[in-house]
């Protein structure tokens, strides 16, 4: 009889779980990831809506600025003369041609606006001739210009407490090379 010979294999060796390991914990990572951003903004929304923006000065938003009641009627509007000025930039520097509006909170201050126009006619002049035609070139230069001319315009009125200019609208807006 022949003898067969038993091949004795070693079993096999089974693969290497490295794969399923970094696998594992690339999944467990994103997951830590995952939760902790979900964490963070969870706890940014509560906490946000439980303490107001703060103001430079440390007072709350509200307490800063209490709201404005809504007038009823239209707006109330003055007209003021046209203002032409050179602007910065030397003996070429473009001139700046405007006409605008100032909105005011009522009569009382329409009023006012018109006792005190020598003193902010006086005032916006001296804003726009410091100005030059690169910052007034783009929108946001111009967005910039009205809020400064309004609190320019409040504070020839000595308006400490409130404003009496609520806006200011340009109707005509011209810069012409010279």
């Amino acid at each position: 009889m022949a003898e067969k010979k038993e091949e004795t294999k070693a079993p096999a060796a089974p693969a290497p779980a490295g794969g399923n390991k970094k696998l594992m914990i690339i999944v467990i990572v994103l997951l830590v990831v995952l939760l902790a951003a979900i964490g963070g903004l969870a706890a940014y929304l509560v906490l946000g809506q439980s303490h107001a923006p703060e103001t430079a000065s440390g007072a709350h938003a509200e307490q800063a600025a209490p709201k404005k009641e809504k007038k009823e009627g239209p707006p109330i509007f003055e007209k003021m003369d046209s203002f032409v000025v050179n602007l910065t930039g030397g003996p070429t520097a473009p001139m700046l041609q405007i006409e605008m509006q100032a909105e005011l909170a009522d009569e009382e201050a329409k009023n006012n606006f018109k006792a005190y126009m020598p003193k902010i006619r006086s005032a916006v002049i001296l804003l726009l001739s410091s100005k030059s035609e690169e910052e007034l070139a783009t929108a946001d230069g111009k967005v910039k210009l009205r809020a400064q001319i309004k609190r320019i315009m409040n504070e020839a009125m000595d308006a400490a407490d409130t404003e009496p200019v609520e806006g200011v609208l340009f109707t005509s807006f011209i810069i012409q090379q010279q």
